[in-house]
């Protein structure tokens, strides 16, 4: 068998492999691309405010409003704060449940978000975050809305044959001479569908292949131990250093009142200009997640790390002093959404998630097309005496 040959019958049988998968998981993508600017017009209501001339109340009370409007069983663990202060605090908690079951809805306890006025403590809404379509296309993309560690390997089994689709597409778009060459950049839109429809899988798979590749490599991060090594190695790291160690809280701390407030303040004090400050809290420590734009080419943040108990912060970890592996990491999401770069990069991105998510179809008609071409009857000429 020839290469062409060995290619075709790879991209083929894997191709019907995977199709249907590579269908569900990129027409979702192509909507949570655009996440933040759906959510902030479907959910607008509870997320801008009107400021009243009054500074933001204190952290710690605004949490203790949002806490009152869900069960007292279902802590809220998260907060975000925008530097637009027409917008609300976001509070949010999740739990996943004891029995994960099948599917992504019965995996979940809870997952409440509550947006609160910061300038009256006004809760403005809450949202089951299993009610939220916008949020259910991110779980549609990433597990087929099935059970996590079920759903998740299907798509990354799926994600890692793309590789092998990429490879054998590009074999298979390899002209034969010089001759064939032109034929292979444009499509012929005013051929006959079936040529058309050739065109747009062969061409348009050439000229998008470089960013499936993009979306495979960052995906997988998240998927494979092995593959985010890989990576880190790849740009001249050791795992094992890729991120910094956190040293342990001592046991015996200060207490102080309103650790989150005086967390809060100090963090407000470590940029002069932010885009979005986020907490996560546990009983011992706040962890605080500063955004700003950096002009570094990388997804930019610094973390802060704070005692709970007071609120004094005791280990930062600013971007600039990240490994090359670790601002990677950090901004794999960002890459892999398309939003690194701002609305460019979206576009780009949901362009190639919508043309993934066509190659089954297109690829299936080719298949099709030629299997009817080669059952066609033969007709004979009947001599008349």
């Amino acid at each position: 068998m020839t290469v062409k040959k060995i290619a075709s019958v790879l991209h083929l049988w894997l191709g019907l492999a995977v199709g249907i998968v590579v269908i569900l998981s990129f027409l979702p993508a192509t909507v949570y691309v655009w996440e933040k600017e759906l959510t902030d017009l479907y959910y607008h209501d509870l997320i801008f405010v009107e400021p009243n001339g009054k500074q933001p109340q204190s952290l710690t009370k605004l949490l203790e409003v949002a806490q009152k409007s869900v069960p007292a069983n279902q802590p809220l663990e998260e907060v975000e704060i925008r530097s637009d202060p027409k917008r609300a605090y976001i509070f949010s908690g999740m739990e996943h449940a004891e029995d994960e079951g099948w599917n992504a809805f019965s995996e979940v306890e809870y997952a409440n978000t509550v947006y609160v006025n910061p300038y009256t403590a006004q809760v403005l809404g809450v949202v089951d975050q299993e009610t939220n379509w916008i949020w259910l296309m991110r779980v549609m993309h990433q597990q087929l809305l099935l059970q996590y560690d079920i759903g998740h390997m299907i798509v990354a089994i799926a994600t890692l044959i793309m590789f092998v689709l990429v490879i054998t597409g590009l074999i298979l778009w390899w002209p034969r001479n010089k001759g064939a060459l032109k034929q292979r950049f444009k499509i012929k839109f005013n051929a006959k569908w079936r040529r058309v429809n050739y065109d747009v899988h062969n061409v348009g798979g050439f000229y998008t292949q470089i960013f499936i590749l993009i979306l495979a490599v960052t995906g997988l991060v998240w998927s494979f131990e092995w593959w985010e090594d890989g990576i880190y190695r790849l740009l001249g790291n050791d795992p094992k250093k890729v991120i910094n160690e956190v040293p342990a809280l001592k046991p015996e701390g200060q207490i102080e009142a309103n650790p989150l407030d005086r967390a809060f303040m100090d963090m407000m004090t470590k940029k002069t200009e932010w885009n979005k400050i986020s907490f996560f809290l546990t009983e011992k420590k706040f962890l605080g997640v500063i955004r700003y734009d950096g002009n570094s080419g990388w997804d930019t943040w610094d973390l802060h790390h704070y005692d709970a108990r007071n609120g004094n912060l005791y280990f930062t970890v600013r971007h600039e002093d990240k490994t090359t592996g670790a601002k990677f990491r950090n901004s794999n999401y960002a890459i892999h959404v398309g939003s690194i770069y701002g609305i460019t990069t979206k576009i780009i991105a949901t362009l190639v998630s919508l043309f993934c998510s066509s190659l089954p179809v297109t690829g299936f008609y080719i298949w099709w097309g030629r299997n009817k071409k080669k059952k066609k009857p033969k007709t004979y000429a009947v001599e008349m005496n």
